[in-house]
């Protein structure tokens, strides 16, 4: 099987981190580290896109706008409160 210029440069860079010679009895870990790391690099899709099937993003058409900061600086101090009020309680 012939390996890829993009495939050699891939096991170069695993050779430089892990070594050449792997124990995957000893370290299991580092395969699961590799397939991480390296498995999209290591993919070839025919039409050249990414692996997965999934298409273009397309932006949202409205605007979600979650709270502002005056209502999570009333959230905090809402909470201090509260806080100061169970320190009183126990404090008693």
């Amino acid at each position: 099987m012939a390996v890829s210029d993009r495939e050699r440069r891939v096991v170069q860079q695993i050779i430089r981190e892990h070594g050449p010679t792997l124990d995957l009895i000893a370290h299991p870990e580092v395969m699961v580290e590799i397939i991480r790391k390296w498995a999209f690099d290591l993919v070839e899709v025919p039409d050249g896109g990414l692996p997965g099937g999934v298409g273009p993003v397309n932006p949202p058409t409205s605007h979600v706008e979650g709270p502002e900061l005056e209502d999570v600086l009333k959230a905090i101090l809402a909470v201090g409160r509260k806080v100061d009020k169970i320190s009183r309680k126990l404090g008693d």
